[in-house]
Formats: structure tokens, sequence, C-alpha cells
């Protein structure tokens, strides 16, 4: 049998290149720079100098090539380092190379070379920081790196060179404007500009696919927190494929014949990556839509959305606050959905028989303040995702396939990451020894679409908002005083009319058996109050 190397490729330190400014224009640029290296120049680097190369999969910031000889793959490897470091100047990609061994299957050996890839600690080449002296001025953008030109354009600015090449990147999206129109806003290049510089599956490619005529985007996530209801917030969802690596065991199960095993992931791949894409911009466009602004003097079609990431099965993405948990939703339905269709499509390898369901993808939605650092709504959007995958891999254990959804609400500023607040401030043991949890959190996709309608059935029947608000910081109070409180907030709204015995909000006092908690037997109680009080003035009609 003939020796076979693969390598794998992972983009790492994402939330550092992304938004090492806080400018969403430095952020946009990244990404284009980062999906064009991962989706196109790769590959144009291979067909330019490694033809034997077979290339399984590029895409969503990861990828896997197979080559016949260590010396080509290590070849590969370099040059590629080298194209990401003249392409980019700081972004970081975990480049690893592994023999198949004899008698291993396809798939393992791709476990093996991601796993080496997430450990390794070699594929840094970021620049170091220069904030300051006598002869140098620091990046107006990132503040990180020593300015090297004047950019004019939404003011002067000083950029070094990792922040111009992501500025240059992201002018290269728009259309051209005709002489005196000068440079911004500018609407969406058209489709054909687009594929050409960037390919098929790239997400604003995909975009213009949906869209008839032009289409002009945010130029910073202040545009996007001016479309919320209540105005200046925005929501941060950050989405991810449950159990993949599990799906890829199960392909090298089915497929034991290493050819088949290929064909079978780089159908995989593509699957999630193109169910990524589409989810996303249909849940945009049917829940955000497009709207309608006054642009350079003219009424012109506009969505008020940023698509930070989406390939793979990643999703990064920030909308107005009010429509933040009806888009995540929307795309998880959407995801499974397609994934389904698109695998059953594609019978001749029988996937739909490996995850008959489809695939699911769980996602952390925080809806904060349009000035919130966006690389923090990440970190935080990233936890909460972790604790609502952990509820969908519960709930697969039980041969429940569904997607789920954590969420939070910032009020004001906080560093504290959501599992250890959820674990200090919503959980504690009452004097009898129950545990009680002031959160339903997170939530299924049915369950959270339950919820939302509920918020809006409660909101359609005027149940008074002050009296549900009251209820947030009673929760918090010992057991025993939360439960005397809360009962004289429910009298004094039946007194006066507010609690008719067909309201939602008395459905919901009905449900919570031991009100204002709800006993889930076995010493837990919980509550939802804590969500929908949060949420309320977020949930529109």
């Amino acid at each position: 049998m003939a020796k076979t190397f693969l390598v794998a490729i992972e983009t790492q330190k994402v939330k550092s290149y992304l938004f090492a400014s806080p400018f969403m224009r430095e952020t946009r640029g990244a990404s284009l720079l980062l999906d064009m290296l991962n989706r196109k120049k790769t590959e144009e680097l291979l067909k330019k100098e490694f033809p034997g190369a077979e290339n399984i999969y590029l895409g969503g910031g990861s990828g896997r090539i197979e080559f016949c000889s260590r010396e080509d793959a290590e070849s590969f490897k370099n040059k590629l380092l080298d194209m990401y470091r003249q392409e980019t100047e700081n972004a970081r990609i975990a480049v690893q190379v592994v023999e198949q061994k004899p008698g291993e299957l396809f798939t393992d050996a791709v476990s093996r070379a991601v796993e080496l890839c997430r450990k390794s600690k070699f594929s840094s080449f970021e620049g170091k920081s220069v904030t300051g002296g006598r002869w140098i001025r620091p990046c107006s953008s990132c503040g990180r790196q020593p300015a090297m030109k004047v950019y004019h354009e939404f003011g002067k600015h000083l950029l070094c060179h990792s922040c111009l090449k992501k500025r240059n990147e992201v002018n290269k999206l728009y259309a051209d404007t005709k002489p005196g129109e000068g440079l911004t806003p500018r609407p969406l290049a058209p489709k054909e500009k687009l594929k050409k510089r960037y390919g098929n599956d790239f997400i604003f490619t995909t975009l213009s696919e949906y869209i008839e005529g032009e289409l002009f985007l945010p130029q910073d996530f202040d545009d996007i927190g001016a479309c919320s209801s209540p105005a200046n917030y925005m929501g941060f969802i950050y989405a991810d494929g449950d159990r993949m690596g599990e799906h890829v065991k199960k392909l090298g199960k089915k497929f034991r014949n290493d050819a088949n095993a290929k064909e079978a992931y780089k159908l995989f791949s593509k699957i999630t990556d193109k169910a990524t894409r589409h989810a996303a911009i249909e849940a945009v466009l049917s829940i955000v839509g497009i709207q309608h602004k006054n642009i350079n003097g003219k009424t012109r079609p506009y969505l008020p959305a940023e698509f930070i990431m989406a390939g793979g099965d990643d999703l990064m993405l920030v909308v107005p606050a009010h429509h933040a948990l009806d888009v995540a939703v929307r795309f998880m339905e959407l995801f499974q959905e397609k994934t389904k269709y698109l695998a059953n499509e594609n019978s001749d390898l029988s996937l739909h028989k490996v995850f008959p369901q489809g695939l699911t993808a769980s996602a952390g939605v925080v809806i904060a303040h349009r000035q919130y650092p966006a690389s923090e709504l990440m970190t935080m959007a990233g936890e909460l995702m972790k604790m609502a995958k952990k509820k969908a891999a519960d709930l697969a254990k039980q041969g429940i396939i569904t997607s789920a959804l954590d969420f939070i609400v910032l009020s004001e500023a906080s560093s504290e990451p959501p599992k250890e607040r959820r674990d200090e401030e919503y959980t504690s043991t009452s004097a009898s020894g129950k545990t009680i949890i002031l959160t339903e959190r997170p939530y299924t996709v049915l369950e959270c679409k339950k919820r939302l309608q509920w918020i809006r059935d409660a909101q359609k029947s005027g149940a008074p908002k002050t009296k549900i608000k009251a209820l947030y910081p009673v929760i918090f109070k010992q057991q025993m005083v939360a439960q005397y409180e809360a009962l004289s907030i429910k009298e004094r709204l039946k007194k006066t009319g507010n609690l008719p015995e067909d309201s939602p909000l008395n459905e919901l006092f009905t449900e919570l058996n031991a009100f204002p908690y709800r006993d889930k037997g076995n010493g837990v109680w919980t509550t939802p109050l804590s969500e929908i009080a949060e949420l309320y003035d977020f949930i529109k009609p």
C-alpha cells in the first residue's frame, strides 16, 4: 500500500484576529481575508504547485488535503504558512502533517491530525505590539501595531499593515461607484464580481444569490444598534454544529474503504458548509428582512446584519437585539432541515442513513449595548454555546435529537463567565435542602419557541410589565421570603383584575407549582421568571 500523508489546517486564535480592532470595517475585512485564503488561495496554491495532491475539503477555516509524499506535504505546509503571513501579517493557523498508518481508517487519521492542530503551540507568527515611542505612533484602529500609513475613509486613520490589509480587502467587497459619488457607503458588489474574487462558496456570494438588485450593508455596529428596539442594542449569535466528531467516527465505521470514506467525508463537509451559509442567510432575511434606509439622499434596500463568520459548521452573526433569538431559532431549524435534505439528495453514499434526522447545531446568544466590545460578546456567546451543546448532547444520549441554545441579556458591563455567574448567582440551596436554580436555560429549539410565543401572548393580553419585572429581584431572595413576596404580587394582580383565569400570565403562574418556582422533582426547583424578565423588552410582536 502506498504511503499517504494527510495535511490538516485549522485557523486558530480567530477572536484575536477578527476583533483586534473594535471597528466593524476591520472585523469584516479580517473575515473576508480568512475566508478567501482558506477557500480560494489555498486551492490555487495546490493547483499551481502540487497538482498531484487531493483536495478533500477546504472551508470554514479548516482544510484536509492528501499527499503522496512527506516532502510535498511539508513543502505545502511551509508555503501555506508563508502565504498567510504575507496576506494577513498576523492571522494564525495550525498546519499538521500526519502519515496514515497501515490499517488506519481515513477518518481516524483525520481526527488524529485535527487533534494535533488543536494542541499545536508553534503556528503563531503574530507581530509584537508597539504602542508608542518618540518616532512611532500606534495604529488608530487596533492600537497594537505601529501605524504605517494614513488612510482617509470615515475620517483620518493611521493604520498598521494588518489593519490596512483588512480595510483594503473590505473595500473590494463593494460595488464600484461613479465619479463624484464618494467611497462610502457603497452597495454590495454584484454576484458575478463576488464569484470571480471569492468563489461560489462564500457567505456574501451566497447572499447575493438571494438578492435582486443592489443591497447596502451596515458600516458599523452602531448601524445595527440603530435598527434595534430598544435602540442601541445588538444581538451576538455564535452557533456550531453538534457532535461533529462523533459523526466523522460514524462515517469511518460505515465506510471502511478509504476511497469511499474520503468521498463521504468530502460530501459531509460540503453539506454542513452549504447548510450553514444558506440557513444563516434565510434566517436573517426571513426574520430581520430587507429594510429601506435613506442613503446618499435616496431610499435604498438595507440589511442591518453582519455575517462575521459563516462556513463549515460555524456561524457568528450580529443582528438587531429584538431579532436575535428568533434568528438563532430559525437558523437552527433550517440547518437541521437542510442537512437532512442534502444528505437525502446525495443518496449514492447513503449519508442519510448516518444522520437520518439531519445534523443539529447549538447556539449562544448575547444581547448587549452596541458599544460592548464584540470580542467579549464572542467569548460569552461561546460559553453559552458550550452549555447549550451539553444539553443537546445529554438529550442525544436519550435518543432525542434536537438543537439547543442559551442566552443572556447584559444590562451592564460584566466580565464574569456565564457559567460561573449561573453557578454563583442563579443556584442556591434552601434551608430545607432543595436545590434552587433561578433559570430554565439552556432551552431546546421547541422550548425556546414556546417561551418566545408566551412572551408575545402575554404582551398582547396586556400583562403588566412592571409586575413581571418586579418578580425578578424577588426570586433572588431566600426561598421563604421569595415565595411570600411573589405570592403577594400575585394576589395584587388578582385584586386589580390583571390576572384573569384565561390569561397567559395565570397559566404560567399555575404551571409554577411552588410559585414562583417549578418543582422538578428530586429536590430541584427551577423558575423561568429570570429569562422572561430579561427578555420582555427585547421580544416584539
